[in-house]
């Protein structure tokens, strides 16, 4: 059970990461288009993330 816990708490620390890099001022001034897409981009890191965790999820009660 607690490793259940380590893989989601990786995927929620890589997810907040990503956010922050994808929000920081560094990105917004080296790719300006970033910033005029942020929702769908911010959706679609969310499905993919999403999408990561039911396929961990369950790959680890296939193999548990």
């Amino acid at each position: 059970m607690w490793m259940y816990i380590v893989v989601i708490s990786l995927i929620v620390i890589g997810l907040i990461a990503t956010l922050w890099v994808g929000m920081s001022q560094e990105n917004s001034k080296s790719n300006p288009k970033y910033e005029k897409k942020t929702k769908a981009n911010i959706i679609m890191l969310s499905v993919i993330y999403g999408l990561s965790i039911v396929a961990f999820v369950a790959i680890w009660m296939i193999f548990d």
